[in-house]
């Protein structure tokens, strides 16, 4: 997207600087060169803006992603408390019939 419009941006500035040069004399040449540079200015500051945005989204995304991992792991973690409290109501009935027999 920026390499199109920064393309398309340069050539309408060659074109314009061709056709002031041609048609307007030096005084139109430096209108639009001063306009260029203004204009060249407004698109680099717009990049800048849209390069943060993209990183701002990138990172707000990757936190988001984080926060749903976590909630994950604490899902994995309370199946496993739960696996081990079977595990330990288990161990517990295999001790009381221990205790029976050596009784």
């Amino acid at each position: 997207m920026l390499k199109a419009l920064w393309g398309a941006v340069i050539a309408f500035l060659v074109i314009s600087s061709l056709i002031a040069g041609l048609f307007g004399g030096s005084n139109s040449l430096n209108a639009v060169l001063a306009g260029s540079f203004i204009i060249i200015i407004n698109l680099g500051v717009l990049t800048l803006l849209i390069i943060i945005a993209v990183r701002i989204k990138e990172w707000i995304e990757g936190q988001v992603a984080n926060v749903a991992e976590q909630k994950g792991a604490g899902a994995e973690l309370q199946m496993l408390r739960q696996s081990v409290e079977r595990i330990e109501a288990k161990v517990d009935r295999i001790e009381k019939v221990l205790d029976g027999i050596s009784e």
